[in-house]
This record gives structure tokens, sequence and C-alpha cells, in this order.
């Protein structure tokens, strides 16, 4: 279990209901692969799709009461943990398509399985997220699981075309982040809000507030792959540089100092210490510092939205969250 939400005990017992029910589903259904599909979701994942979506709830569930009942509790357990195996198989074919080699500090499932049995565990995912989506989610708004999943299909295959390519413009990146981290975030504040009767008003500016938490989460993700640490990252670090990915610094430093950067790119795949020297190079520019301050801007734009919330817990928790995303180490 993650240790990100000690300061925060309501949100960290919540998600223990959540990972256990997901190991308690492995183990009922026998699943073959339990063993590795459990050492990845207790390998030390955030959860933060879940608990956005017990924070959701919040803003709905305390409108008229200030505890839950045990029918309200199981029901968002059973959301919450729809949307974690959801966002748990998109990692695991992600990693397929990347041919990335660890996630979480531990070997990806592909490296120790094969691609057919991860293609297949992430599948089951699938399979498991929309059966429990049918059970518990009013069917209109089980329409936007669905729309989740075009999106990310969408943005998946718009970045695999233009790996090692080296040319996506800042508004191609926004818009594949969007896809990719964005939109489940706000589908995870929306879901639980819908789901537990808040307002129509305060449902809009919750899934704002996800859009702009999904779009500076992924930005200081892209960050941490050029000024992290292996041990803080648990992966390598420069591994979105080997996968031919580009992310906003690098898409800065290309417009600072593309006479040194581009050379290196073109010969990113024969030269081995090519990932090396443009990490070095990227660090020289003010790169990092302008991807920065686009993460800093769009938490504003989540503050903005909270600013239009209720004032009370989950509002104060929502903001606190925020805020330690934009200044977290991993």
């Amino acid at each position: 279990m993650t240790q990100y939400w000690k300061d925060f005990p309501h949100i960290d017992d919540f998600l223990e209901n959540v990972e256990n029910l997901i190991l308690n589903l492995l183990e009922q259904n026998a699943f073959p692969l339990k063993k590795e599909l459990g050492e990845l979701i207790e390998s030390g994942g955030k959860m933060l799709r879940p608990a956005l979506v017990y924070v959701g709830a919040e803003f709905g569930l305390s409108r008229t009461r200030k505890r839950w009942t045990r029918g309200q509790q199981k029901k968002m357990v059973n959301i919450a943990a729809a949307i974690e195996l959801l966002h748990t198989a998109t990692l695991i074919h992600d990693d397929i398509l990347d041919r990335a080699s660890s996630r979480r500090g531990i070997p990806t499932l592909h490296t120790r399985l094969g691609s057919t049995n991860a293609i297949l565990a992430g599948d089951w995912l699938f399979s498991q997220t929309f059966r429990m989506i049918a059970q518990y989610v009013h069917p209109s708004r089980a329409v936007l699981l669905s729309d989740f999943v075009s999106a990310i299909c969408k943005a998946e295959i718009n970045q695999d075309l233009t790996k090692f390519s080296f040319t996506s413009s800042r508004r191609k990146y926004l818009q594949t982040i969007a896809g990719k981290t964005a939109a489940l975030f706000s589908l995870a504040l929306h879901i639980g809000a819908s789901e537990s009767g808040c307002s129509a008003l305060h449902i809009q500016a919750l899934r704002r507030t996800g859009y702009n938490l999904g779009m500076a989460f992924q930005i200081i993700d892209d960050i941490f792959d050029y000024e992290s640490s292996l041990e803080a990252l648990k992966k390598p670090v420069g591994n979105d540089l080997s996968e031919g990915l580009c992310t906003l610094p690098l898409i800065y430093a290309l417009q600072e100092d593309a006479e040194h950067i581009r050379p290196l790119l073109s010969d990113i795949r024969e030269v081995p210490d090519s990932i090396e020297r443009i990490l070095s190079l990227v660090m020289k520019t003010k790169a990092i510092d302008r991807a920065r301050a686009d993460a800093a801007y769009y938490t504003r734009l989540a503050h903005t939205e909270i600013e239009r919330l209720p004032n009370g817990a989950p509002k104060s928790d929502l903001e606190r969250i925020v805020n330690s995303l934009l200044v977290r180490k991993y």
C-alpha cells in the first residue's frame, strides 16, 4: 500500500479497502496471473484516480449526511476499484508498446510473462472494469468510461506514429496528455461526484478540476524523466527519450538549442551515450523551468475551479492534493 496518503488518513483507509477488493477479486476469480498482477497492484502506485473518486463522492454525500452508509461505502469502493483496474490495464498495455523494462521499481509484466500473457492480463482487467461499472454506475454515466478508453487509444496511436521523429509541437503534446492522463483524472472526480448526488454545477467544476490536475500531473511526470533519479522515479531516467517520446522539456530545449540536441536525437538508437548527453544539454537550457511554469499554470486553473466548490472538508482535501502533486518528488 502506498504511503502517499499518510497525511489523509480517511483517504488512506478508503484506498486500503480498494486495494483489498482488487486483491480479493484476483483470488476469487482464480486468475492464472494473480500473483504477478497482485505484485503490480501492491508495488506502491499512488492510487490517485481512486482517491479522486472518493473526494468527488465526498462533495455529494456531505450535502446530506456526515457519514457514508455501508451501501454507499461499498458502491464507491467498487467504482474506485474499477477506475484503478482500468488505469492498471492501460499501464500494462502501455509498457508493452513502449518496451519498458520496469514499472514502479519492479520488472514489467511482459518482461516476466511475455507480451501475449501481459496483453491478456490487461484485457481481463478491462473486462472486470466494465463488469463493476455496469453493476454500480448509472448507464448514462458508464458511457463516459468507453469514451475514455477511446480517447486513450487515439492518444496512444498518435504518440506511437510520431516516435523517434522528435517533431512534436507543444500543442500536439498537450493534446496527447489530455487523452492519456487528464481524461481519467477528470472522469474519476466526475463519476464520484455524480454517483453521490452532487449538483450539476459542482460536477462541472470537479470535472474541469480533474482535467487541469491531470495536465499538471503529467507535465511534472515528464519533467522527472530529466531531473529525477532511478531510486525516486522507480524507472530509468531518460526513459521517455529511449522510447522516442518528445515531451515538453525536450520540446522547449529544442527551441533553445536545436543545433546541439538535434544531431544527438538522430543517433539516439545507435550511440550508447547519446541519451546522457541529451539529458545534460536539456538541463542547461530553461526548458525545465518553462515546463514547470506550465504545470503551475494548470494547477492555478485547477484552483480556480475549486473555488467554485462549497467550503468544507472535501474542498480542503482537494486543495491539498492539488498542491502536493505540484511539489511531489516522484
